[in-house]
């Protein structure tokens, strides 16, 4: 009688009851594919990504996650040695990348994922705990931030990856 009844409710049960957790549709590596910032309901192409940007998110199944995103066209430093460069060069390189690593916790019913920072390239984020919502779709990932400060506007960041292969 218990095979019966499990096996119906199988059957009634929509696909939905039985789809994957939001979690779980995220763990894995992902490529970025677009980069954009929405200010006033106006979505414009991020600064970073006008040359195009590349990244690259990772959550792991054990609740880590780490993000590195960079101008595709980086000068490289005119030296081999790693310790030999110039305040502008620094600059340059600081301002053409961003990344961060750290603990992340997923809302189910809410669709965000919270990012606990352990290190960020961004020194007044190490420690925060960075919020972003989550829309999923056919092999991509959605990720957008609640408004930001940049430049004295609230900005909205909106970057889609796809799955790394």
């Amino acid at each position: 009688m218990r095979k019966v009844i499990l096996s119906l409710l199988f059957v009634v049960l929509p696909a939905s009851a039985l789809a994957q957790s939001l979690k779980s549709q995220m763990v894995g590596s992902w490529k970025l594919v677009s980069w954009n910032v929405v200010s006033g309901g106006v979505e414009s192409t991020a600064p970073m990504a006008k040359g195009g940007a590349t990244g690259i998110i990772t959550y792991s199944p054990d609740g880590y996650m780490c993000v590195n995103i960079m101008a595709a066209n980086r000068p490289k430093f005119p030296s081999p040695d790693v310790s030999v460069s110039t305040v502008n060069e620094k600059s340059s390189a600081f301002e053409t990348f961003i990344g961060y690593c750290g603990r992340y916790e997923v809302n189910e019913q809410e669709r965000f994922v919270t990012h606990q920072l352990d290190t960020s390239s961004y020194p007044n984020w190490t420690g925060s705990a960075q919020k972003r919502f989550v829309e999923m779709s056919a092999g991509k990932i959605k990720l957008s931030t609640p408004p930001i400060l940049q430049q004295g506007a609230q900005l909205v960041h909106v970057l889609v990856w796809e799955r790394a292969k």
